[in-house]
C-alpha cells in the first residue's frame, strides 16, 4: 500500500478536493478529469481468487474446446445464491429499470444472448474502450490488468468488452487485441478457470453504435463509460476505476485526479450487486409492513414528511424496525459522475419526539454515485411505538450545496420471533467538538431499570470528522467509553486511517467505485454507506427494579484529545426491552 508523497489521509482528501476545485476552473481540464475520472469506472476486489466450480484439468484440453462450450452448469443453489429468474417486463434502459434481452457477436464466431445465459445469480458487467489510465496517459484500460480483473472477481459475474469507437476499423482492432490477451489469459489458468472464465470475458464483435439492440443507445447516453446488468434483472451505473494503490505525484502536480484507473476495480461492482442481491432475497422473505416516506422525488438538502404509522395495538406486535433507502441522480439519462451529488455528506433520519427530534438512522452520501441501503433500526423502536401521525425530517446536504438527489425511504416493520421487544428508550450522551474540554461537562447519568425489563441493550451512533490535528476525527481511531453500573465498554475504530478500510466495507452496503477518495478508512463511517449502530447487551450489568449509572468519555490514543481533533457527532441511549 502507498500513497507516495501525500502524508496523511487528511492532506490526499484535500489534495483530491483541490485537483478536482482546479480541473473544474476550465473547461479543457473538466473534459480531462472526467475521462480520467470515469476510467476509474469498476471496483476493485478484495478477496481471494474464487475456486473454481469445475475440478482442474490440463490446459491444453479446456482450451481445445470449442469457444462456445459452457461450463458445467451449477444451479444457483449449489452456489449457495438466490436466485432471480428472468422477468417479463416491462422493460426500460434507465438506471433501475428491467433490462431486456439482447443478443451480441462474440469476436471468434458465435453469439452471446442475455437471456439465454440468464442464471437467475450472475451478474453482467459492460466495459467499454474508451476508459483510460489517467488524464495524463491514454493507455486504454483493456490493455492492462485482465488478469487482476479475473483474479479478484465473484465467479458469478460475466464481462462484455464492447467498442465505442467512432471508426469501424479501429473497433475491429481493439476488439481483436482484446481477445487475444483473453486467449493468452486463459492458456496461464487451470483447465477448470479456464473453461469457466472463457464464457465469461466476452469481446463483442463490431463497435456499439451499430449494434441492433438497445445496449447501443445506453452506451451512448447514461452508460457511455460502461454499464451493467444486476442479478435482479436490472440496468445499473458503473462507478470510476481510480486505484487507491496508485497514486502518481505528476498527476497531483499537473492539478488532475492524482490516482491512475485499474480495469480489475470493475469486479467491485460485481461484489456488490452480490451483496445487494442477497440482502434483497432477505427482505423480499421478510413479510414486513412498508411505510413510505419519500417515493421517488427529487429532494434537496432536507425534507420533513408527516406519515401514518399503524396504530399501537398493530405496533406492539413488531420486535424489528429497518429503514431502507434508495438514492439516485436527479437525472437517470446522463452517467452519474456530474449528475448525483458530489460530496460524502453526513444524511440523519430524523422523527419527531415531544419538542424536539431523535434520530432514527444515520448515512453518508457518496462521491457521484446513487446508493441503496438497509439498516437496523430496531433500537429506535420505542420512539415509533405510540404509532398514528408522526412526523420525519430526512437531512442530507448543507444549505450552501444542496445535493439534489431522487429518493425512496421507507421504514420496515416487521416481526422476527426475538423473544423481545424494545419497548422503552432512554437518550444519554451527545457528541461535540472533539478536543481537550470535550469531557469536562460529561456528568454521569442515572437511569432506572424496570422491574420487568427482560433486556438491556446500550446504543450507540458515532461517527468522525474533521482532520486537522492528528487527521482526528475522520481517520483516527478515536474511542468511546461507556461505563453501566461500574462495567466498561467500549467503541472504537481501528479501520480509521487504513489505505482500503472502506473498501472492505462494500458487503455491508458501501458504494464502490465513487468519485472521490472513498476508500479510505474512517473513524465510524464510510462515504455511501449505512452507519450501523453499535449495540452493547449490557443486561449482566444491571439489576431489574434498580437504578443504573452511565457515564461516558471520549478518548484519543486512550487519553484526552488534543485540542482541534474535529467533531464528534453521536447519538446513544439504552433500551429496555419485554
Amino acid at each position: 500500500m502507498r500513497l507516495a508523497h501525500v502524508t496523511s489521509f487528511a492532506a490526499a482528501r484535500t489534495a483530491a478536493r483541490t485537483a478536482a476545485r482546479t480541473a473544474a476552473r476550465t473547461a479543457a481540464r473538466t473534459a480531462a478529469l472526467t475521462a480520467a475520472l470515469t476510467a476509474a469506472l469498476t471496483v476493485a476486489g478484495c478477496a481471494a481468487k474464487p475456486a473454481s466450480p469445475d475440478a482442474a484439468g490440463p490446459v491444453d484440453a479446456a482450451l481445445d474446446a470449442p469457444i462456445d462450450a459452457p461450463p458445467a452448469p451449477l444451479t444457483c443453489a449449489e452456489r449457495g445464491l438466490a436466485e432471480s429468474p428472468w422477468s417479463d417486463g416491462p422493460y426500460g434502459v434507465l438506471r433501475g429499470e428491467l433490462a431486456d434481452d439482447f443478443t451480441v457477436a462474440r469476436v471468434g464466431g458465435g453469439s452471446w444472448s442475455l437471456r439465454e445465459a440468464w442464471t437467475g445469480c450472475d451478474s453482467v458487467v459492460v466495459v467499454p474502450d474508451l476508459l483510460v489510465t489517467s488524464s495524463l496517459d491514454a493507455t486504454p484500460l483493456w490493455e492492462r490488468d485482465l488478469d487482476l480483473l479475473v483474479a479478484t472477481s465473484t465467479p458469478n459475474v460475466r464481462y462484455l468488452f464492447i467498442s465505442r469507437s467512432a471508426n469501424s476499423d479501429n473497433a475491429r482492432a481493439m476488439a481483436a487485441a482484446m481477445q487475444a490477451r483473453i486467449d493468452a489469459l486463459l492458456g496461464t489458468l487451470t483447465a477448470a478457470d479456464a473453461h469457466w472464465w472463457r464464457d465469461r470475458l466476452i469481446v463483442v464483435d463490431g463497435r456499439a453504435a451499430t449494434l441492433d439492440n438497445w445496449v447501443s443507445g445506453v452506451l451512448s447516453s447514461h452508460g457511455r463509460f460502461g454499464f451493467a446488468v444486476d442479478r435482479g434483472q436490472r440496468v445499473r451505473g458503473m462507478g470510476m476505476l481510480a486505484d487507491v494503490t496508485r497514486y502518481v505525484q505528476a498527476l497531483s502536480d499537473a492539478g488532475e485526479w492524482p490516482w491512475e484507473n485499474n480495469l480489475a476495480y470493475v469486479a467491485n461492482e460485481a461484489r456488490y450487486f452480490d451483496a445487494q442481491a442477497e440482502q434483497q432475497a432477505r427482505l423480499d422473505a421478510d413479510g414486513a409492513t412498508i411505510v413510505s416516506l419519500f417515493a421517488g422525488e427529487t429532494l434537496m438538502e432536507q425534507a420533513t414528511t408527516e406519515v401514518a404509522l399503524p396504530d399501537a395495538a398493530t405496533m406492539a406486535g413488531f420486535d424489528t424496525l429497518e429503514i431502507e433507502v434508495t438514492l439516485d441522480c436527479p437525472t437517470r439519462t446522463t452517467p452519474e459522475l456530474g449528475n448525483c451529488g458530489a460530496w460524502d455528506y453526513l444524511a440523519h433520519l430524523f422523527v419527531t419526539e415531544g419538542t424536539g427530534e431523535v434520530e432514527v438512522a444515520r448515512f453518508i452520501t457518496p462521491y457521484h454515485r446513487g446508493a441503496h441501503w438497509v439498516v437496523d433500526a430496531t433500537a429506535a423502536l420505542p420512539w415509533l411505538r405510540a404509532g398514528g401521525a408522526r412526523s420525519f425530517r430526512w437531512s442530507f446536504a448543507p444549505s450552501w450545496n444542496t445535493q439534489p438527489t431522487r429518493t425512496h425511504l421507507a421504514l420496515r416493520l416487521s416481526n422476527r420471533a426475538r423473544g423481545v421487544t424494545p419497548a422503552l428508550a432512554v437518550p444519554l450522551y451527545t457528541g461535540g467538538g472533539f478536543g481537550s474540554g470535550y469531557n469536562v461537562s460529561r456528568m454521569p447519568i442515572d437511569v432506572p431499570i424496570p422491574a420487568d425489563a427482560a433486556r438491556v441493550d446500550l446504543v450507540v451512533i458515532v461517527t468522525g470528522h474533521g482532520a486537522a490535528t492528528n487527521d482526528c476525527a475522520e481517520f483516527c481511531n478515536h474511542q468511546h467509553r461507556f461505563t453501566v453500573a461500574g462495567q466498561a465498554h467500549e467503541v472504537a475504530f481501528p479501520e480509521a486511517g487504513t489505505l482500503e478500510g472502506c473498501i472492505a466495507a462494500i458487503d455491508g452496503g458501501e458504494t464502490p467505485n465513487q468519485g472521490g477518495t472513498w476508500w479510505f478508512g474512517r473513524g465510524g463511517w464510510c462515504p455511501g454507506a449505512p452507519v450501523a449502530p453499535h449495540v452493547l447487551d449490557v443486561t449482566s450489568d444491571v439489576t431489574p427494579g434498580t437504578i443504573a449509572t452511565v457515564s461516558y468519555e471520549g478518548l484519543f490514543a486512550n487519553q484526552t484529545p488534543p485540542d482541534g481533533s474535529g467533531d464528534i457527532v453521536l447519538s446513544s441511549w439504552l433500551v429496555i426491552y419485554r
